[in-house]
């Protein structure tokens, strides 16, 4: 019978980030890109914020395939269902190196997560325990595993954001129960629902207002 071992190692894997953070600089975003995409290209949803006001850090789900085939292009997954603890440990551990690169100190935190992404962001979220004014849940499914405990870091003066499209193709009407209930029972409070045009994606003009 097969034994699964488990042993740490030292990895060199990447991120992305758009503008500067500077003194000028009032705002942190944290992104999470959805299944099969990659932070370089995700990243630049955002570029039409205000670069002096806004910096944006992509990190990227450590596991990367080919989309078609076996060539051509890629993309990166957060997880899968195998050996999911691990993964999200290694997600934890990955994700606090690349914040802890910068001084976040008197900037707004705001979390936005899209698709697969979200799930990541909700859990990391409650595993660190930063501060934050605004998560913004684009397209996905807020974690429903975390524990209310976790959250208790919170001021209740947090705005949670909830976007979701009826052209999605993932859309189900009754998401909308659930994802109210989800969040409000970890959060305390149930996230503002925005509906927009245009599936499943990020719309940037959309990104600009919020």
């Amino acid at each position: 019978m097969a034994n699964q071992r488990h042993l740490d190692i030292s990895i060199k894997a990447s991120y992305y980030t758009l503008n500067g953070l500077t003194e000028h600089t009032e705002r942190v975003w944290v992104v999470f890109h959805g299944y099969g995409q990659l932070a370089e290209f995700f990243i630049r949803k955002f570029k039409g914020l205000d670069p002096e006001k806004n910096f944006i850090i992509a990190p990227q789900g450590l596991s990367k395939y080919y989309l078609e085939g076996v060539y051509g292009r890629v993309g990166a997954s957060w997880m899968t269902k195998e050996d999911r603890l691990t993964e999200i440990a290694n997600q934890y551990s990955y994700i606090d190196a690349v914040l802890n690169q910068f001084n976040l100190a008197n900037k707004e935190l705001v979390f936005f997560g899209f698709s697969q992404g979200t799930a990541t962001m909700g859990r990391y979220a409650a595993h660190a325990k930063i501060p934050f004014t605004k998560m913004v849940i684009w397209a996905g499914t807020f974690p429903p595993d975390t524990d209310p405990v976790d959250w208790e870091y919170l001021s209740g003066d947090e705005d949670i954001e909830y976007f979701t499209s009826e052209e999605d193709i993932y859309f189900k009407e009754e998401m909308i129960d659930q994802q109210n209930e989800t969040v409000r029972k970890a959060l305390g409070k149930a996230p503002t629902l925005h509906w927009y045009a245009g599936g499943h994606k990020v719309i940037p003009e959309i990104v600009n207002t919020i």
